[in-house]
């Protein structure tokens, strides 16, 4: 069983028929398993709900846009298969003049569990606004980064802080309301299974296999993310 967070475009959301899962993820999933010649079955959970599902293996793997950071790999073998990352997006015309820089004192939507809500907005709020004495960025920590954009086109936060391929995707389906920043901290994201999984090295031979075809490539630019591919399906190690 495959789980992601089928909340949020280009990556992982339901088609018109609200049964079917699609995106980028979903896509790599299931290329995956054609590989593998196994079934492959997408359940939508939680966020903050697929490491532990992971760690008590009541799931196979994970492909939710997730970076490997040195907690998770405590738990979680991971495989690298795009790299993209965080952008800041306000209001059209961006009104309050906001960058990642000026956000002291402001109402900053970011997904509950994401490397977003635990490190990239603590990091510039304490580099930028604690250091500096002034007011700590807010953080509305929500359940998804759709419930984030939501929020912001509502009026109701400042901002968002999340993956650019999914704020990208939400200004172009709303011009009008949206406008994107500059992308920070690129950096990889990874296949999630449990850790010593037997699965590992078949997925990854899998992920070779769908690089050094046309496939891999194809999936990346069907969802309009050609510049999120990585050159190899590195298994992450903790950085010293």
């Amino acid at each position: 069983m495959v789980v992601m967070n089928v909340s949020s475009a280009p990556g992982k959301f339901y088609a018109t028929d609200n049964t079917t899962v699609i995106g980028l993820n979903a896509d790599l999933a299931r290329a995956i398993g054609r590989v593998l010649d196994i079934s492959v079955e997408i359940q939508d959970v939680q966020f903050d709900g697929i490491i532990p599902g992971l760690s008590a293996e009541r799931f196979d793997m994970t492909i939710a846009s997730m970076a490997a950071t040195a907690p998770r790999l405590e738990v979680l073998d991971m495989i690298r298969y795009g790299e993209w990352g965080s952008s800041l997006a306000v209001a059209k015309g961006n009104p309050l003049g906001l960058t990642a820089e000026t956000l002291c004192g402001h109402r900053i939507a970011v997904q509950q569990a994401s490397i977003q809500a635990d490190k990239r907005l603590p990091d510039l709020s304490a580099a930028h606004c604690e250091a500096a004495g002034l007011p700590k960025i807010e953080a509305v920590v929500l359940p998804s980064q759709n419930d984030a954009v939501l929020q912001l086109a509502s009026g109701r936060v400042d901002g968002v802080f999340a993956d650019t391929p999914v704020l990208a995707y939400a200004t172009v389906q709303q011009p009008d309301k949206l406008e994107l920043g500059a992308e920070l901290n690129r950096s990889p994201v990874s296949i999630g299974l449990p850790k010593d999984s037997e699965l590992t090295p078949a997925v990854q031979a899998a992920m070779q296999v769908l690089m050094d075809s046309p496939t891999y490539a194809e999936i990346f630019a069907k969802w309009g993310l050609a510049d999120a591919v990585t050159a190899e399906p590195t298994l992450e190690v903790p950085t010293p």
